[in-house]
């Protein structure tokens, strides 16, 4: 990504509210924050700063306000200073707690047996996903022999628009979707390979993106649901909000998809044990939510146990999460050659095509393969028997571990279940309230803040506050009440940004007709991790969870 100077014409004034937050934990270091002035054109909040030992940085004038680094002790000072209007800390997005360190896998052999372990040479024969397409909401795609002519379509709503993936992530989560090994002679064979698939890119190189932009891919998803045949959507990516489901707009969004007939398949996260780890929208009550295991590269169960690093529920309101696991850890896929991930691991690449990847996200894309072939062998069932099935045909031995759901996900079993309609009058969901996606936008982001060129002046800002990667401002309540259709589409901010070109065919497409995103100041300029000055050694720190990517 360049350096974005080339912005909308017509930038809309951001309204962006003053968050009044309690006093930071105790820390050694300085803090990074970020001050709105209660009188922009005046400088007392810029003497208010300096006079208790911090120093000002860069204007912002967007919000009418600064940057700044002030001393811990000094934050009730500057907060109740009559020229400050709101306070609060700023930084590029973190790790959490837990450091999934999932580099640590790559020296690990490839997992050669699990699609035994799950059952899929038991699926009968002709049962591939065939007449089932799946949407992969993700980093796009790079072209690859193991998926032939079963891409319908690449929809790209990041600047670049041609839909091929630079980060690596979305590739590797298509191929076990529904690669059929063909570069490997079947060696490396995805779960549904005669399943069709649409990729829709959310993110460039450094993999930044926003809950707005994937808000607009979730609508763009709705609205060609039925002309692509969409009955499944894998959603490997997450935030670490801990907005009530009840209200935010992300759990809405993947709410009218799932009521509208598109099961809904996320990742848990890799935030490890401890409870209430779950990522939005994982912690949804509708959708399927898919923690990892660790199978031991066996075929047997008994010997399996939770990946560490898979996050555990209960959700903040006690739903219990996740719904159940797959193999999540050295899973071969498709490789995106020359991707970020590519370039900066390695030792998980696979040969010359393929590459070995570790977690949730593994093992979401792998469920969301199952329920292809589910819906392949029953085109009628509803997302809530789908689940009731997937979750009640486990196979045994993971059942009731702590953070593992109902067990381990038995494609074989769940087949049969849809095939049969098992459930179809025992089904998931029943009784449950939909989300009114009334809440914050910015809480939906959790610590999840990109940064982009929000007024058009070459220098980035960070998206924060109740606005859109765009600059717009975002009214949760006139969203959340807008309908989803081919009349309402075109009053999407992202309308204008979406590039959708057939299968591997390259649609013409003016670039940079957004700023992009970043996740901090440098990855927004630069084009490439070495121009961003990220250090491979700590690339899961500051790439891989950061940037939510599960």
């Amino acid at each position: 990504m360049t350096a974005r100077l080339r912005t909308l014409a017509t930038a809309a004034v951001v309204l962006l509210v003053p968050i009044v937050v309690a006093s930071p934990a105790a820390a050694e270091a300085p803090l990074d924050v970020i001050v709105a002035e209660a009188v922009p054109a005046s400088d007392r909040a810029e003497r208010a700063v300096r006079a208790a030992g911090g120093q000002v940085g860069r204007p912002l004038g967007l919000i009418g306000g600064f940057s700044a680094t002030i001393p811990e002790a000094a934050w009730a000072a500057v907060q109740a200073s009559p020229a400050v209007a709101g306070l609060w800390t700023d930084g590029s997005v973190q790790l959490t707690d837990y450091d999934a360190n999932l580099e640590q896998y790559d020296r690990l052999p490839p997992n050669r047996v699990w699609r035994q372990a799950i059952g899929l040479p038991s699926v009968p024969p002709g049962t591939n996903g065939a007449g089932v397409t799946v949407a992969v909401l993700d980093t796009g795609i790079t072209r690859h022999p193991d998926l032939q002519n079963r891409v319908k379509a690449r929809v790209d709503l990041t600047p670049d628009g041609g839909g091929y993936d630079t980060y690596g992530h979305g590739t590797h989560m298509t191929g076990l979707v529904a690669g059929n090994g063909q570069r490997s002679s079947g060696q490396w064979v995805g779960v549904a390979p005669g399943a069709s698939v649409v990729p829709v890119r959310i993110a460039e190189w450094n993999g930044a993106t926003d809950i707005s932009e994937v808000l607009g891919a979730l609508e763009w998803i709705y609205n060609n649901r039925t002309r692509y045949g969409i009955r499944v959507l894998n959603l490997s990516f997450g935030t670490d909000s801990t907005q009530k489901h009840q209200l935010d707009p992300l759990n809405h969004a993947v709410q009218r998809l799932w009521s509208a007939g598109v099961m809904v398949v996320v990742a848990a996260g890799n935030r490890g044990p401890g409870g209430q780890n779950i990522d939005k929208p994982g912690d949804d009550p509708f959708v399927v939510t898919v923690g990892a295991a660790d199978t031991k590269n066996t075929v047997g169960t008994t010997d399996d146990v939770l990946a560490e690093f898979s996050s555990h529920g209960p959700t903040g309101e006690n739903v219990a999460k996740p719904d159940l696991v797959a193999p999540g850890i050295s899973i071969v896929s498709h490789r995106a050659t020359g991707s970020t991930l590519d370039q900066m691991r390695p030792a998980a690449r696979v040969g010359t095509y393929y590459f070995k990847g570790h977690g949730t996200s593994q093992a979401t894309a792998i469920v969301s393969g199952v329920a292809a072939l589910m819906f392949q062998a029953a085109p009628t069932m509803t997302p809530n028997e789908a689940k009731a099935a997937l979750v009640g045909t486990t196979s045994p031995g993971l059942g009731g571990q702590p953070g593992a759901g109902s067990g381990l996900v038995n494609a074989a079993a769940a087949v049969e279940a849809a095939r049969t309609r098992a459930y179809q009058r025992n089904p998931a969901n029943v009784g449950l309230e939909r989300s009114a996606g009334t809440g914050s936008i910015d809480s939906s982001r959790g610590g999840s803040k990109p940064y982009t060129d929000l007024n058009g002046d070459g220098v980035p800002e960070q998206v924060s506050g109740n606005i859109d990667a765009l600059g717009n401002t975002f009214d949760s309540t006139a969203w959340a009440a807008r309908p989803w259709n081919a009349s309402t589409a075109p009053n999407s901010p992202w309308a204008p940004y979406i590039n959708v070109s057939a299968g591997w065919r390259t649609t013409p497409w003016t670039p940079d007709a957004w700023a992009g995103l970043g996740w901090d100041e440098p990855s927004w300029t630069a084009q490439s991790w070495r121009d961003a000055g990220l250090d491979p050694g700590n690339w899961t720190a500051q790439s891989w969870r950061s940037e939510a990517w599960n």
